[in-house]
C-alpha cells in the first residue's frame, strides 16, 4: 500500500480498500496495480448498494451514472437547467416565491391590524419579509396615512 495525497492506494489488484482519510471513498488498483481509481459513488435505490464500477478520472461516478456528462453548454441549456432546478423534487423557485409573497401579505395585514387597534398583544417574532412592498400596495398606502395622522 502506498500513500499519495489524501489516498492510500493498493499496489496490487484485489478488492477495493477503504481510504483512510475519507470514510466513504474506495480505491481500485487495476491493470496490475499500474492504474488506481476511486469507486463510483452512485447508490442503488432498490438494494442500497454502491455501484462497483470505477469512477471516471476527475469525477465521482462511472460513465454509466453520468461521468461523461459535461453539463449544459448553451445558454438555452443553462436556462432550462436553472428553471428545472428543484430541491427534493417538491421545492421549486415558484413555490418559494409564492410562499414568500404569502408571508409578506400576512405581515402587512398584521401591521395594519396593530396600527388601527384591531389587534393587541405581542407581534410575530422574527425579521420582516423582504417582499412586503409587493404585498397589498393599497394597504401599504393606508398604513402610511394612518402613521402620518398619528404623528
Amino acid at each position: 500500500m502506498r500513500y499519495c495525497g489524501n489516498y492510500f492506494f493498493l499496489s496490487s489488484g484485489g478488492p477495493p480498500t477503504r481510504c483512510k482519510t475519507m470514510s466513504n471513498n474506495f480505491t481500485y488498483a487495476i491493470a496490475g496495480g499500474h492504474i488506481t481509481c476511486n469507486q463510483c459513488q452512485a447508490m442503488s435505490k432498490r438494494s442500497r448498494q454502491r455501484c462497483k464500477a470505477p469512477a471516471m478520472k476527475g469525477k465521482q461516478v462511472c460513465k454509466t451514472h453520468g461521468g461523461r456528462s459535461t453539463g449544459p453548454k448553451t445558454e438555452a441549456g443553462r436556462q432550462r437547467c436553472a428553471e428545472a432546478k428543484t430541491i427534493h423534487g417538491r421545492e421549486t423557485r415558484e413555490a418559494r416565491s409564492e410562499r414568500s409573497l404569502a408571508s409578506a401579505r400576512l405581515a402587512v395585514l398584521e401591521a395594519v391590524g396593530f396600527s388601527i387597534g384591531l389587534m393587541s398583544g405581542s407581534r410575530t417574532r422574527g425579521r420582516r419579509p423582504d417582499r412586503m412592498a409587493e404585498a397589498y400596495p393599497e394597504l401599504q398606502v393606508l398604513m402610511k396615512c394612518i402613521n402620518l395622522k398619528g404623528t
